[in-house]
């Protein structure tokens, strides 16, 4: 038994747990709200606020349009994977909130990782990742088959996130071992010094 009733906090209004001179000052149709919805708008509004400021980073520090097309583009694949779930039926996300963020997490992870190394390396870094692709293309699937199981759904959406999973680590070790390669050092341990 937890401490608070999830349930109950999240149907909640608005105007519930703010305070009455705060809540006067709020439009009724926010008021009204109940938590749940008032906290996926205000998470939407957070994200598109954080792209806007990332894109106008972005655009603010390079000189050409190609290279701001280019530097926008890399942007691409992180934009499809947080607008992938949106694909799916309301139902199966509101059933299945937990592995639709798991598996887009771990995907987040894989492609921020990548990004990171890839400009510390000076590297090129595909605008398109094909790690995105399953992810994607489940989401597709889900909505789009009408003879795919609620169970079938479930169990597809829980093998991709021990596929990203999998990917995650397999990737990591593999640049972790070419970094230290590279620059002659040992992970987590100092290289004894040669005679």
């Amino acid at each position: 038994m937890s401490f608070i009733d999830r349930e109950a906090f999240w149907i909640r209004t608005v105007s519930a747990v703010l305070p009455a001179p705060l809540a006067d000052l709020l439009p009724p149709s926010v008021v009204d709200l109940e938590l749940r919805y008032a906290a996926i708008a205000g998470w939407v509004i957070l994200v598109l606020v954080m792209c806007l400021l990332s894109l106008r980073r972005v655009f603010r520090f390079v000189d050409s349009n190609a290279v701001r097309f280019s530097a926008a583009s890399k942007l691409l694949s992180p934009a499809v994977v947080g607008l992938a779930p949106f694909l799916l039926p309301s139902q199966y996300i509101a059933d299945n909130t937990r592995y639709i963020s798991v598996a887009g997490g771990l995907l987040f992870s894989t492609i921020t990782k990548k990004m990171i190394v890839f400009s510390m390396a000076k590297m090129t870094y595909a605008s398109i990742q094909m790690d995105i692709l399953p992810f994607v293309a489940i989401c597709v699937w889900i909505r789009s088959d009408p003879n795919l199981t609620k169970r079938g759904a479930i169990a597809i959406m829980g093998v991709m996130c021990i596929l990203h999973a999998i990917r995650l680590v397999f990737w990591a070790r593999r640049a972790i071992n070419d970094i230290c390669k590279r620059l002659g050092i040992w992970c987590l341990r100092i290289k004894p010094k040669e005679a």
